[in-house]
């Protein structure tokens, strides 16, 4: 008797902002190796499909995807951001946020937005690529080592762009 797997199916895509309080902090990317870390952990308990992602100096923006059937993007969010205040060395923190443990590390308005058409998600996924060149820390993409950009201008083959264009658009 043959045995069928079932259908691997994509459920909700999102894109999705988390920001640091302070706006002028650079712990996300100081302290890269641990958001990476806390990101591979909610991976392991809820999976879901990174398709894009920026770490910026005080934010982050990502696309993700979560598996079919299965709409509970916040508490991997809630997930991230507590495991990366709890590994986040002390001297990248404020007095204040010491003395709360952490907890007013992040700011508690996540923007989340569904992404509902392949527009919205190259739209979304460019967002990403492109946001280190909006905000001047880069004058090209590929510069920028905190962003999916290069495992996506490798793998994907709808990326035929030349990079020039994409330095323009930003």
């Amino acid at each position: 008797m043959v045995q069928l797997l079932p259908l691997r199916r994509r459920g909700e895509t999102s894109f999705v902002t988390l920001t640091l309080i302070e706006p002028d902090a650079t712990t996300l990317v100081d302290e890269i190796e641990h958001l990476q870390g806390a990101v591979r952990i909610v991976r392991d308990l809820w999976p879901f499909e990174v398709d894009a992602w920026v770490v910026l100096p005080d934010h982050l923006h990502a696309v993700l995807t979560l598996p079919f059937r299965d709409g509970d993007l916040s508490i991997r969010l809630s997930t991230i951001k507590a495991r990366f205040a709890a590994c986040v060395s002390k001297r990248a923190m404020t007095p204040s946020q010491i003395a709360a443990g952490g907890a007013h590390l992040w700011s508690p308005h996540d923007k989340i937005e569904p992404i509902r058409t392949r527009a919205e998600m190259e739209t979304f996924r460019r967002h990403c690529w492109t946001d280190p060149v909006r905000h001047g820390f880069v004058s090209d993409p590929h510069d920028w080592p905190c962003s999916s950009y290069h495992r996506n201008s490798r793998t994907d083959p709808r990326n035929t762009e030349p990079l020039a264009t994409i330095r323009a658009s930003a």
